[in-house]
Formats: structure tokens, C-alpha cells, sequence
């Protein structure tokens, strides 16, 4: 192996937080690496997240103003609409972001690196590229910038087919008919306005009485309101008991009340947790509580 490559900085993570703090570094005159476990930069919320999120939000908003525009004809889509044609400029997007981007770090003489790392003391960091070969850089400052991921309770089988999170709901290939979203954050609500728009009977079920706990309780309701305008319906106060794939066409959710909830397609939305795991945190000298928050040792 060869001698470690020593900088100023040492940035793990390419999305936005890792590519902002990998730029003004460098203005300020440093020397900057950043390593991106991905092929690609821009992380989760250019692959997963906000931009086909958004991409399909524009879709979803685009035929709801066809409706309002002309009241006299009724414009639906056909009944095996193909995701991807509602999100037929995304790939065009995303790789306009990416190459945005790359230009952006080469303009201000940031070295990007692609590979796993993890800690192997407070001053040195180890690389193991995709083809297995390892390099050490060392650096003064570390910046972790790796992320989140879907938080899936293990009591909920996941199958990224029928029982789906917000990392593999989009690679459904046609628009279901009718979709359960458990989980009243912001994530869950966005893609329950979205498919209720889309024309998909969408059930959005939650332990609190209302989603999103944190905004106005003013702006919630009118949410709920528009939410259940468009079709959709929101089950406050509940419990999950089970949810199952029933082998045929539905999941089944059981409630705490005793109601059983089927739809063809499931949408699992509680939440998401740091990709903490494999950077080997303790060695760098800190310590990881059950939130998945990082602190010193």
C-alpha cells in the first residue's frame, strides 16, 4: 500500500451537506478530498429522493391543471400508466445535476474519490475501491456527510415489490391503483398528495391524530382537507398491529382498532437513519447512541 495522501480536509459523503462543505473548504484555501461510496455525486436526494420526488410532484401537478383548465373534459391516465413515463425528464435532470457538480469541485481543485471508507484512527481515513484496492488519506479536519437511509422497523417486511419505502417506491413500473402509506412525516404526506393527485386511492395511516406534528396546526388541516379533496383519506390514532403480503393482490394491514386496510401496493414512511455503520466511528474516537447521533468518546 502506498504512503497515505495527506490534506487539510477529508470529506465522507458527496450529497449536499459533503458537496457544501467541499466548497467552501476549498475557498477558504484548503486542501480538500471527497469520497463517494456512489458512481455517481449528489447522494441520496438526486438518486432517491428529492429530485424524482419532485420530478413526479411536477407530473402529478401538471395533469391536475389540465382537470381545473378544462372542466368539460376528464383527463385520466390510462389504468397501466407506466411510472417511468411520468418521470420521463428525470434522467435528463439528474445527469445535468451530476455534471453541474463535477465541473463545480474540478473549478475549485477539490479531489474526488470514489470508495468505501472507514476510520482507522482520529487522523486517518481508508479507502477500498471498487476493485478492491485501498488507500489511506490523513487529514487535520473530517467532515461525515454520509446520509440516511429508509428506517424500516424489522415487524414490517419490507420487500422493495409490494411493501416498498421511499428508497424503492419509485421503481414500481405501473401506477397502482390503490396505496397505503404508513408514517405522517413529511416524506409520507408528500407522496400521498402526489399519488392522490395521480388519481391512486391513497390511505395515509399514522399513530398521531394529525401528520406533521411539527407545522401549524392551521396549515395541516388545510393539507388534510386538499389531501382528502383529491381522494385520499387519512387514519389518525393508529396502531400497527401486522401488515402482510397476501400472495395474490393486496398487503393487509391490520390496525390497532381492528381494521383491516388492503391495497395493492404499501409505502413504509417512518423515518430515516444515518449510514453510520461501516465507517468504524470508535476508532476515530466517537461514540454512537440508539438515535444513530454521534458524539465524542
Amino acid at each position: 500500500m502506498n504512503a497515505p495522501t495527506a490534506f487539510d480536509i477529508v470529506i465522507i459523503g458527496a450529497g449536499p451537506a459533503g458537496q457544501k462543505a467541499a466548497i467552501q473548504g476549498a475557498k477558504s484555501g484548503k486542501r480538500v478530498a471527497l469520497l463517494e461510496r456512489e458512481r455517481g455525486i449528489g447522494g441520496s436526494c438526486v438518486y432517491r429522493g428529492t429530485i424524482p420526488s419532485k420530478t413526479l410532484r411536477e407530473s402529478a401537478l401538471h395533469l391536475d391543471r389540465l382537470r381545473r383548465a378544462s372542466a368539460a373534459f376528464e383527463f385520466k391516465l390510462k389504468p397501466d400508466a407506466e411510472i417511468s413515463a411520468l418521470l420521463s425528464r428525470l434522467e435528463e435532470v439528474v445527469q445535468t445535476h451530476d455534471t453541474y457538480m463535477s465541473k463545480q469541485l474540478r473549478r475549485n481543485g477539490i479531489s474526488l474519490f470514489h470508495g468505501r471508507a472507514r476510520f482507522l484512527n482520529n487522523r486517518t481515513v481508508e479507502m477500498q475501491a471498487v476493485d478492491g484496492a485501498r488507500q489511506q488519506f490523513t487529514a487535520e479536519h473530517f467532515v461525515v456527510a454520509t446520509g440516511s437511509r429508509p428506517r424500516n422497523p424489522a415487524e414490517i417486511p419490507v420487500d422493495h415489490e409490494h411493501i416498498l419505502d421511499s428508497d424503492s417506491l419509485l421503481s414500481m413500473i405501473y401506477l397502482p391503483k390503490s396505496l397505503a402509506i404508513i408514517g405522517g412525516g413529511v416524506i409520507g404526506c408528500e407522496y400521498a398528495s402526489i399519488f392522490a393527485l395521480l388519481g391512486v386511492e391513497v390511505t395515509l395511516i399514522d399513530r398521531a391524530k394529525s401528520p406533521l406534528q411539527f407545522m401549524d396546526p392551521e396549515l395541516v388541516a388545510q393539507f388534510v382537507a386538499s389531501f382528502q379533496q383529491h381522494g385520499g383519506h387519512y387514519l389518525g390514532g393508529q396502531s400497527i398491529q401486522s401488515v402482510q403480503w397476501d400472495g395474490a393482490a393486496s398487503v393487509v394491514t391490520l390496525l390497532g382498532d381492528g381494521q383491516f386496510i388492503k391495497s395493492e401496493k404499501m409505502l413504509v414512511a417512518l423515518g430515516r437513519q444515518a449510514n453510520i455503520e461501516d465507517l468504524n466511528l470508535s476508532a476515530a474516537g466517537l461514540a454512537v447512541d440508539a438515535k444513530g447521533r454521534g458524539g465524542s468518546g
